[in-house]
């Protein structure tokens, strides 16, 4: 890849630069999704974007992005910090049988995903990490990562790459990922739905 198109491609990404997340799964498959601080849009973030726009033309780009955000009801509170970050309150809901995949922000820039694959008995839930390629061009952007995920549930977890665990509320365990940069691996942790 070139570093033109690489450069593209990062620019169209959600970056979670300042962030507490936290994700729960039962087992009747009810799970939530919060995401609390700032998410910040490569194609607007100085350092990152794929042309020199004006003042104008940038301000138009951050009504685009604000109202694109905003078409998810989870976004309960969005503010623009400047610099391609947004301050976000994020909070969704739902049930993984019926609804088999959920993804934060977007398919296309995920930053979190829970996915049910029935022909597995399994419920994933990813986060997502800078390509290794382009992690200094978010340094050199003055940008990194740093946060807490947390997935607290009561299922069976099969496979994980959690920093820590512990006991959590009701017989739940609380898996945590402490990211603490770019470099940090992506979140993942699979659990079994089988009875």
């Amino acid at each position: 890849m070139t570093a033109a198109l690489g450069l593209l491609v990062l620019s169209a990404c959600y970056i979670p630069t300042r962030f507490n997340a936290q994700i729960t799964v039962n087992a009747a498959g009810d799970w939530t999704m919060v995401y609390t601080g700032v998410l910040t849009y490569g194609a607007l973030a100085p350092g990152l974007m794929p042309d020199r726009p004006t003042a104008a033309q940038l301000a138009e780009r951050v009504r685009n992005v604000t109202a694109d955000l905003r078409r998810d009801p989870g976004f309960r509170d969005l503010e623009y910090l400047g610099n391609g970050a947004f301050q976000v309150d994020y909070e969704k809901s739902g049930n993984i049988y019926r609804q088999p995949g959920i993804t934060f922000v977007r398919t296309d820039s995920r930053v979190l995903q829970i996915q049910y694959v029935g022909t597995k008995e399994e419920i994933t839930v990813r986060g997502n990490t800078v390509p290794t390629a382009q992690r200094q061009w978010v340094r050199d952007a003055g940008l990194d990562m740093q946060g807490d995920l947390r997935v607290i549930t009561e299922l069976p977890v099969v496979d994980h790459n959690a920093t820590a665990t512990g006991p959590g509320p009701n017989g739940t365990t609380i898996y945590l990922w402490q990211i603490r940069g770019v470099d940090a691996q992506a979140p993942r942790l699979v659990a079994s739905t089988a009875r």
